[in-house]
């Protein structure tokens, strides 16, 4: 089957530890923000991926906002934290999987924006079962 590919346009952001309080269960409007924003772009390209069963590879590229004076080489956050939200956008969009428990390999990499290109996330996904 042929490769899947799409961008995101959405800033990235790490997933955020859930807060808990005695009213329930939150994460921080940042990362709140971002999977909503992810949603929406989603639900407007679902279509042109149906859901499949079978197994999945993925692969994800962060492209992240450059602050003018960046104090690291590289963006700060875990890159298994921010996968979350992506992986969980396309879950709930109803596009390419049922479940992303689906997904038997997963690769990711994260970086600042070059000069004129624009944040987001560049997603390539594989049928392979």
């Amino acid at each position: 089957m042929k490769p899947i590919s799409f961008f995101i346009p959405v800033r990235p952001v790490p997933a955020s530890r859930p807060r808990v309080t005695s009213y329930g269960t939150y994460f921080t409007k940042n990362y709140n923000d971002f999977r909503l924003d992810s949603k929406k772009f989603l639900k407007t390209i679902a279509h042109k991926f149906p859901v499949n069963s079978g197994t999945f590879s993925v692969d994800m590229e962060f492209i992240c906002y450059r602050p003018k004076n960046p104090t690291n080489l590289f963006p700060i956050g875990d890159c298994d934290n921010f996968v979350k939200g992506p992986l969980d956008a396309i879950t709930q969009s109803k596009m390419v999987w049922e479940d992303d428990v689906q997904i038997t390999e997963l690769s990711c990499s994260k970086r600042y924006q070059n000069k004129d290109e624009p944040f987001g996330i560049k997603v390539v996904i594989r049928q392979l079962t």
